[in-house]
Formats: C-alpha cells, structure tokens, sequence
C-alpha cells in the first residue's frame, strides 16, 4: 500500500503533461495579474476613489480571479489524471480478483496518492497567485485573508474531484464503454470550464441553491471568500451581499464526497476483468 501510495504521488507530480496543464494556468495568472490588472487599475484611477477603496477593489478582483483559476486548475489537472487512471484500470478486476491486491488497498492508495499529488499543486499555485497579484508593480498587496478557509476549500475540492475521477473511471469499466473512455475523461475538464465562464461573463448569478447544489461554484464562491474575506461585492453604485452559509458550502461538498465514494465503493466491487486490448474493440 505504501509502495502503489508513493508511486502515485510521485507519478502524478512528475507527469509531463500534468505540469502542462499547471503551467498553462500560471500562463493565465501570469496574464491577468501582469497585463489585464494595470488595465483595471487605471479604470479605477479614472474614477477618483480613495487608495483604501481602491486596494479593496483590486482585492475583490484578484479573488475572484484566484477563485476561478483555482477551479480551472483543478479540473484539467483532472482530466490529465483521468486518462493516466484509464491506463491502469484496464487490468484492474483481474488484479482484485486473482492477485494479493485489495479493493481497500487500490483504492484507498490512488485516492490518497492522487489527493495529496492535488493538494500540493493547488497549495503552490496559490502561493505563487498571490506574489503575481501582490508583486506586479500597481502598490497594492493583496493576500489572502483567511488562509485556512482557501487550505480547508483546496482539500475539499481535492477530495471530490479525485472521487469525481475514480467514478467515472469505475462507471466506464462497469458499462464496458471504452470506445467512449476518452469523452468520459474530458468530463471534468469540461463542467470546470463551463463554470469558469459562468463566473466571468455571468457573475451576479445570486440563488443560494446555485452555490449548495453546485460542489464546482460551491469550492468557486468559498474560494472567492476565503481570498477576499466576506461574499460581498463592491460596485461604484451599492454593495451587494452575498448570504451564504461557508457550514453549509462546506456540507454540499462532503455530501457530495461521501456520495461518490459509497457509489465508487460499490462500483469497484462489481466490476469484472475486461483486457486493454478487449477493450478497444468494444
């Protein structure tokens, strides 16, 4: 168990095309805190505020973007690590069936091992998030101002991410739809996507059950107010106020997590030996 845990962090961290799609997110961070924020700054300088005014809006903006560079993050990582698993669950019921492994070891192994890969690129990417928004030469130091809410959301949205994967790996295998394993792969990739657009071309969407039914805008808006410090919005004409549960986020969450995993757990235990190369022809 040590050995396939150890294999698993070390995989994953050192996968190319993982650091690929972490690097290509910093590209994008890189973007918006070097090229986009002076242009946001100067909008806010044309409007005369005060300094503390400005640094709370310049506050408010580099949350919401962490918030949804976070969550874009996560979910191509996802998909790169998705297609790594497709790889090894081809032989899996074989292996549980006819080898010493156990369901418990396998499965607690990978999702641990993957959890901790996750937990560790994310940690790092927001601290380099918070130097590019903090150093970039606009006079303002913008750091986060919970800390441990953003770990408590990183770990959160780890977890189910990683149950999220495991799923539709088990769900491919159990349905015999390798023809369509690549498509289930994307899947994370593409809803963490559809909800960083949603955040930046339809931000004031203001329904609580959006937020608590939504384990994506759930770790989006608890993200959002573990940078900035509260669910409010500031705009030139009124304050809007966001009245949201950070409990109840939080449950949304691990209510989805523990979902998953008893699914997962009952998935693994019914799923039959299937070959690679059966596999492709099916």
């Amino acid at each position: 168990m040590k050995r396939l845990f150890l294999y698993t962090i070390k995989g994953t961290l050192s996968h190319s095309q993982i650091l690929g799609s972490f690097i290509f997110v910093l590209v994008l961070a890189l973007i918006v805190a070097y090229a986009m924020a002076p242009s946001f700054i100067s909008q806010l300088s044309s409007s005369h505020l005060s300094l503390a005014v400005k640094h709370i809006e310049y506050l408010q903006y580099a949350s919401g973007w962490y918030a949804g560079l976070v969550i874009l993050s996560l979910s191509f990582i996802a998909t790169t690590v998705a297609f790594s698993l497709s790889y090894q669950t081809g032989a899996l019921p074989y292996l549980i069936r006819y080898s010493k492994l156990k369901i418990s070891t396998y499965f607690i192994s990978i999702y641990s091992g993957n959890l901790i890969a996750l937990i560790i690129l994310e940690l790092l990417f927001t601290a380099i998030t918070v130097v590019m928004f903090s150093y970039n030469g606009l006079g303002f130091t913008v750091t986060p101002s919970k800390i441990e809410i953003i770990i408590l959301f990183i770990i959160l949205s780890s977890m189910f991410i990683i149950s999220f994967i495991i799923f539709l790996e088990l769900l491919v295998i159990k349905l015999g739809a390798f023809r369509l394993q690549n498509l289930f792969n994307l899947i994370p990739g593409i809803i963490g996507l559809i909800f960083y657009l949603i955040l930046i071309f339809a931000p004031t969407i203001k329904s609580p059950i959006f937020y608590y039914s939504n384990p994506y805008m759930a770790t989006i808006i608890s993200l959002y107010y573990g940078y900035f410090g509260s669910f409010a919005e500031f705009s030139a004409n009124k304050e809007v106020t966001f009245y949201l549960s950070l409990d109840l986020l939080s449950l949304s969450i691990v209510a989805w997590i523990v979902a998953l995993n008893i699914i997962n757990l009952i998935l693994v235990r019914k799923i039959y030996y299937v070959s690679i190369e059966e596999g492709r022809t099916m």
